[in-house]
């Protein structure tokens, strides 16, 4: 879309102002466009990417990529816990489906029911009630599990959990990172989820699971290392950039004075 708005720029004449959001931490060289305006993106390698396609780096804020601000005002994990019904005592681990809903929850729920040490599990199947149902049915005779659809508050269950299991989509990864939530990625699809998990792993915020038969021992792996957690967990929050909202913002907006 950034591609075909910057050739409407340079065929058509056409005249505004054109702001490019690439998501996740893979920018491909198609993003860089000499009619783009301006790109808010995340720091590090996308950045980097861009000004080695072309882009002038003046035209680059990297200041990550914007999500809810919601999550840039967390509460912490006692008080979300309650609020949401969660054992205080209890690790908990956080499955998402992604917003369609796509995956295969037999293989998580085998993993986690291989995991010995006491353990709360959130399953959130976004948008498919075909799942979300399949779910339930693996999960109806385990009192550890909790099963749910869409949910707008994502940024609550993430401040709740101690870990989370998903593909490394791009909005997943970049809010666990917003929440210093470690991850262990799972079903990446071929090429910018695939290249993602090469990064996670780099950055040392969580792990890529190659072997569907590795998930239950690396979570309880990590369950019982809270210093491991931790770690992961430390990293993921130099990285984070939950005001990216605000600071993109801003910048349009002096982007769109700058034209007056």
């Amino acid at each position: 879309m950034c591609e075909l708005a910057a050739m409407l720029k340079r065929e058509r004449g056409a005249r505004f102002r054109l702001v490019g959001l690439p998501t996740g931490i893979d920018v491909d060289r198609a993003w860089a466009q000499p009619e783009v305006d301006l790109y808010a993106t995340a720091p590090g390698d996308p950045a980097a990417e861009l000004e080695n396609a072309g882009v002038p780096r003046t035209r680059i804020l990297p200041c990550g990529q914007p999500v809810d601000p919601a999550f840039a005002s967390l509460p912490d994990q006692a008080t979300v816990r309650a609020r949401l019904g969660m054992r205080p005592d209890l690790p908990m681990v956080l499955v998402l489906f992604g917003g369609a809903g796509w995956g295969k929850p037999r293989r998580i729920v085998e993993a986690l029911n291989q995991v010995e040490q006491p353990l709360q599990a959130v399953f959130v199947a976004g948008r498919n009630p075909r799942l979300e149902q399949e779910v339930q049915s693996l999960c109806r005779d385990d009192r550890r599990c909790r099963v749910l659809g869409w949910v707008d508050n994502m940024h609550e269950w993430m401040a709740a959990a101690d870990l989370l299991v998903s593909k490394p989509g791009a909005s997943a990864l970049i809010e666990a990172l917003d929440c210093g939530l470690p991850l262990l990625a799972i079903g990446p699809l071929p090429g910018n989820e695939r290249r993602a998990c090469d990064w996670i792993e780099k950055e040392r915020v969580g792990y890529w699971i190659k072997n569907p038969q590795s998930l239950g021992p690396s979570i309880a792996r990590l369950l019982e290392s809270p210093a491991g957690l931790e770690r992961l967990r430390e990293r993921a929050q130099v990285l984070a950039r939950p005001h990216a909202a605000y600071d993109a913002a801003e910048a349009v907006l002096k982007l769109v004075d700058s034209n007056r």
